[in-house]
């Protein structure tokens, strides 16, 4: 529920894994949000993206910001601006979120083990 709770609400997702099976999330996400799937950027270990920009590479924040230059590239999409303030990384490895915060971006740790505490996590962010 919270992906297309999210973009009806004008809110960009992108799914940015150390996983090369970039095609089967492509594939996921097509039959999961039919209407949505070609919206959403995937960045993964599969050599079909680069960034070349001067942020920090660590964890997941340069999968972040290509699959942001790539949004922000897509004027029908309505994305203007995107910082890290307004960039949110959901992810499941308390590496990755260290990472991010260090770099002054939001993160939120989902617990494998009791994940339908993400949205209260999400909401207690200010």
């Amino acid at each position: 529920h919270l992906v297309p709770a999210a973009t009806s609400r004008n809110i960009r997702i992108a799914v940015v894994t150390f996983s090369p099976q970039t095609k089967h999330i492509r594939e996921v996400l097509e039959h999961a949000f039919p209407d949505i799937a070609e919206k959403i950027p995937i960045r993964g270990n599969d050599g079909t993206w680069s960034y070349e920009g001067n942020g920090m590479r660590a964890g997941k924040q340069e999968y972040m910001a290509s699959a942001t230059e790539e949004l922000l590239a897509k004027p029908e999409l309505g994305v203007t601006n995107i910082t890290k303030y307004t960039t949110l990384l959901i992810d499941d490895d308390p590496k990755n979120i260290k990472k991010a915060l260090k770099d002054r971006t939001r993160a939120v740790w989902i617990n494998p083990r009791d994940p339908n505490r993400l949205l209260d996590d999400i909401l207690s962010l200010r």
